[in-house]
């Protein structure tokens, strides 16, 4: 089994958190369509999906206004276009009057909370 460093499982589950809608959507059509497909594929994003929003809701409970920035950040709950995370930490310091500094360690934070909830989920499988 080969060993994720804490960088690697960052980037990972930014790219999954990328993913979360999509993921999300697969999720919902393959229970709602009685289980017919890949069984795996449905598995891994079940993973993933699971882990998204098991740091929501624990954001939700303890720091509403990191989880208000992940959702927007990472457009979890409606598409905005292609995302420029820089440009949206910018806008968001702005609007919100938070240093981009502080911002920037919110995402590391919830990047690192995702890693660990697929961790937890079992969603680093093929390492």
């Amino acid at each position: 089994m080969k060993n994720l460093e804490l960088s690697e499982m960052r980037r990972i589950a930014e790219r999954e958190v990328l993913r979360y809608r999509e993921n999300a959507s697969f999720v919902r059509g393959w229970i709602d369509g009685g289980g017919n497909g890949d069984t795996a594929r449905f598995r891994e994003r079940q993973r993933w999906v699971w882990a998204v929003e098991r740091v929501r809701e624990s954001l939700r409970k303890t720091a509403p206004e990191k989880e208000r920035f992940f959702a927007e950040l990472y457009q979890l709950d409606h598409p905005h276009g292609r995302i420029r995370a820089a440009a949206v930490i910018r806008r968001i310091s702005i609007e919100q009057y938070i240093s981009i500094s502080m911002l920037q360690r919110w995402r590391s934070e919830i990047l690192f909370s995702v890693a660990i909830a697929a961790a937890q989920a079992q969603a680093f499988r093929p390492y």
